[in-house]
């Protein structure tokens, strides 16, 4: 079923809801590390320890993250724009080249500099139209640095005040 809701308008509306900004990474069998930005991430459940996101049908990243079995969600500081711009392009494992990692205890790739990041085996897939909704179980989770959140708010990035 097609809605009659025009996309651009729709995109416009959801635009207004501000976001965190997130990094979900994987690494496929041959040790080549995947990344993509997402801001649809939240906390689903304490006990299991949940959280999700959602992933276009088409993500390269996708399709590593269901035959791995094992992701990273890492939570970017406002001055990893850069990383952020670098993962939302379309590509493969050359979009990582820049983006200094170290492994987690799953064998996902953690971002360095993060603000947090979760270390999740692949818990459940939803079916989300045009996307799919990842569930994570989270196997371990830290805090990181204590910088400031990279925001998306109206089709941009946003800071906090001081």
């Amino acid at each position: 079923m097609t809605s009659p809701l025009d996309p651009k308008a729709l995109r416009q509306v959801f635009g207004q809801f501000c976001t965190g900004v997130t990094a979900v990474c994987a690494s496929d069998a041959d040790g080549r590390r995947y990344g993509i930005t997402v801001n649809s991430f939240s906390s689903l459940s304490l006990d299991p320890p949940l959280a999700l996101f959602a992933l276009v049908r088409e993500s390269e990243t996708l399709k590593v993250i269901q035959a791995a079995g094992t992701f990273s969600v890492n939570i970017l500081a406002q001055s990893q724009q850069d990383v952020s711009n670098g993962l939302a392009k379309k590509g493969g494992p050359e979009k990582m080249d820049a983006v200094p990692t170290r492994t987690g205890v799953t064998g996902a790739p953690i971002i360095e500099g993060t603000i947090g990041y979760l270390d999740c085996t692949l818990y459940a897939e939803y079916d989300g139209g045009d996307h799919v909704i990842v569930v994570g179980e989270i196997k371990q989770a830290a805090v990181g640095e204590a910088l400031p959140p990279l925001l998306y708010f109206r089709s941009g990035y946003q800071t906090l005040p001081a």
